[in-house]
């Protein structure tokens, strides 16, 4: 009776590499290509393009809203703008498209839902106003961190 055992190690082995590359590409790497100025371009549909856009949008509009809260020292607003831009910010990303999002990606905006988390518990918690500065200032390094790196190149 022929031993076919390593025959199936040697397939398994190759079936595994194959799944690791295949998932490199999508967990790590995202769907990306070399973009312009040395930024990485996400490639994502016009309809993808534009959810990750209003995102930002959202963020911007609401850091804003922080920045004047933390300026009248209104704790409350504070809370009330940040919780929304939270952890559970995080679920309502859908998968396809969390897919093509590098791991980089990935890391600097789930670090700042987190942050947001952090921001809002600072201000339920009353820490002083300037505790809670610092850690936005901190957390805007994330923004600046994601634009500086990556791009949203118009794909049609």
């Amino acid at each position: 009776m022929k031993n076919t055992t390593p025959h199936w190690i040697v397939m398994i082995g190759l079936l595994l590499a194959v799944l690791a590359g295949v998932a490199y590409k999508f967990i790590v790497l995202g769907n990306t290509v070399e973009g312009e100025e040395g930024r990485t371009a996400v490639v994502l549909s016009p309809m993808e393009r534009q959810a990750v856009l209003g995102e930002m949008r959202f963020l911007l509009e609401t850091t804003q809203v922080i920045v004047e809260a933390l300026a009248n020292e209104d704790l409350d607003a504070v809370e009330a703008a940040a919780r929304p831009l939270g952890s559970s910010a995080i679920a309502t990303v859908d998968f396809a498209l969390r897919a093509k999002l590098p791991l980089e990606f990935k890391k600097l905006g789930f670090g700042l839902h987190y942050a947001f988390d952090d921001i809002a518990d600072m201000a339920k918690e009353r820490k002083p106003v300037k505790e809670i500065q610092i850690k936005y200032a901190q957390t805007m390094n994330n923004c600046i961190a994601c634009h500086s790196m990556y791009e949203l190149p118009l794909v049609k």
